[in-house]
């Protein structure tokens, strides 16, 4: 039986197996996948579980980085994706997304990871933007797209967990702006580069004593430190 570490190793080889090399569409789709977030949850929804997928592999601890807009310093903080994960999904019991416009009541639905997948081609980000609050839209006569904006105020209401920003201070020049970070990406990020150093740590184990990578990665971790050290790759 493997070790939750090993194991944890296992995941990371894994979803790294199905995303390599694939454009960011279909990367955010494999970890979406692997986190157990299903086409049709909302983003919120997506995002949690992108969170607490990282929380698992990667612990509560999450270094991100955001340039500031005004002089381009890099910003590194601190978040605990537990906490995130646990705050970012829409509450079960909560009212589906409505507006009123010339005395008529139009139902809303909150945007899904499908929809997402869906205008993934659209190169243009603001009309990619516009595209997919009409979508949530529904049956609505095309008139309703002069109200996106309160459209787009709505759906934010009631799946918040659809965007993640952080309220950051440049330590350098003081300027105060909101960071939104990509989880997806910034996920696939970690991913990649714990990937990556297994791989290294495998290649190197096997060169100096034959082990197969089903071996290397049995080893608890602190022997498998011992012995790259002693083969002079650590």
């Amino acid at each position: 039986m493997l070790s939750a570490t090993a194991q944890r190793e296992q995941d990371i080889l894994a979803m790294w197996d199905r995303a390599a090399g694939r454009a960011q569409r279909q990367r955010d789709d494999a970890l979406f996948a692997a986190a157990g977030a299903a086409p049709t949850d909302s983003i919120g929804t997506g995002n949690a579980a992108l969170l607490a997928l990282r929380t698992r592999l990667f612990g509560a601890p999450w270094r991100l980085r955001a340039a500031c807009p005004t002089c381009h310093t890099d910003c590194e903080f601190t978040a605990d994706s537990a906490v995130l994960a646990d705050g970012l999904a829409p509450p079960a019991d909560a009212v589906p997304p409505r507006i009123t416009n010339g005395g008529r009541e139009l139902a809303l639905r909150l945007p899904t990871l499908s929809d997402l997948a869906s205008l993934a081609a659209t190169c243009d980000s603001a009309a990619a933007a516009k595209l997919l609050l009409a979508r949530c839209l529904g049956d609505a006569p095309p008139a309703a797209q002069d109200i996106l904006h309160r459209v787009e105020a709505e759906l934010e209401r009631c799946d918040p967990g659809a965007v993640l920003s952080f309220a950051l201070d440049c330590p350098d020049c003081g300027h105060a702006w909101q960071a939104v970070i990509d989880i997806a990406p910034a996920l696939w990020a970690e991913v990649q580069a714990a990937a990556e150093r297994t791989l290294l740590e495998v290649d190197a184990l096997a060169r100096e004593y034959g082990w197969s990578e089903a071996e290397v990665l049995a080893l608890p971790h602190t022997r498998r430190a011992a012995y790259l050290q002693l083969a002079g790759a650590s």
